[in-house]
């Protein structure tokens, strides 16, 4: 049997979405280890922040004689306001590191709005592209780093609306087991076959915190999706058999995201 007709073999018992439709259909290529460190993620960024630097005092460069033909004031202000938003946007990477590190709040608001270094999220995974990082390993990091400033800017959250979303794919078992566990805590459970689907169930349910179950990639995407609207923390599912079949989960990390947003300890201490 040759490679083409083995890889047929493998699609054919499960149905792809577009996202992983540059799978070949050989586990190797799913399976490998996509873990990665909150670095990745913020390395980039700084990376990002590094280049829109340069871009910005390049066009201060190109266009400053024709301001300072027209008004010395007017380039000094121009100058003045490029500096400053370079100077914001390092400030702004630097109080989100330590954030992180400190697992405390210290996140700029702009009307109300926590601005979190997830805002750059699409324009770290275009770059980390051309860099040939996996995108599902730059998506890991990317949860990591959402879920460390969730932790850190949602302290002490309590009577939440908490939903959760699982996967189709998740073994039944280990669905079965997370249902349960919901249901000990009385928080309504969901299984979001798609994007779209989940997109809808939040407008339906309405909820004030998530848990998402899902690969990196839907994650990244939902994450961003409900970016200062919802807090969400996101767990990466594991695919031993390749992307939407069979996929598992660590147990304790989802009970501990739900303890986390209902602010306890045990079931017993949730009403009925």
């Amino acid at each position: 049997m040759d490679k083409k007709s083995t890889i047929s073999l493998r699609l054919k018992d499960r149905k792809l979405g577009d996202e992983w439709a540059e799978w070949d259909g050989t586990v190797s290529e799913t399976n490998m280890n996509v873990e990665a460190g909150k670095r990745l993620f913020i390395g980039f960024a700084l990376i990002s922040i590094i280049l829109i630097s340069l871009g910005a005092f390049l066009f201060w460069y190109l266009i400053e004689p024709r301001l300072n033909e027209l008004s010395v004031q007017l380039a000094n202000i121009f100058k003045y306001i490029i500096l400053g938003v370079v100077i914001f946007l390092f400030v702004w990477l630097l109080l989100n590191v330590l954030s992180i590190l400190m697992d405390k709040n210290l996140l700029i608001r702009f009307f109300r709005i926590e601005m979190s270094i997830t805002f750059f999220g699409a324009l770290v995974m275009r770059l980390s592209k051309r860099f040939g990082i996996n995108k599902d390993k730059m998506g890991h990091s990317f949860v990591k780093v959402s879920n460390s400033l969730i932790h850190a800017s949602k302290k002490n959250t309590n009577h939440v609306k908490l939903l959760i979303l699982l996967p189709h794919c998740l073994q039944r078992s280990i669905l079965l087991a997370i249902k349960e566990l919901a249901k000990q805590y009385h928080i309504p459970t969901f299984v979001a076959s798609g994007g779209e689907i989940a997109r809808r169930i939040i407008k339906e349910q309405n909820p004030t915190a998530i848990i998402g179950i899902a690969c990196e990639r839907d994650l990244v995407s939902g994450i961003q999706d409900v970016i200062n609207k919802i807090p969400v923390i996101g767990i990466p599912n594991q695919r031993p058999e390749g992307p939407c079949k069979n996929t598992t989960v660590k147990f304790e990390e989802v009970e501990e995201a739900i303890r986390f947003f209902l602010g306890c300890k045990s079931p017993e201490v949730i009403p009925n």
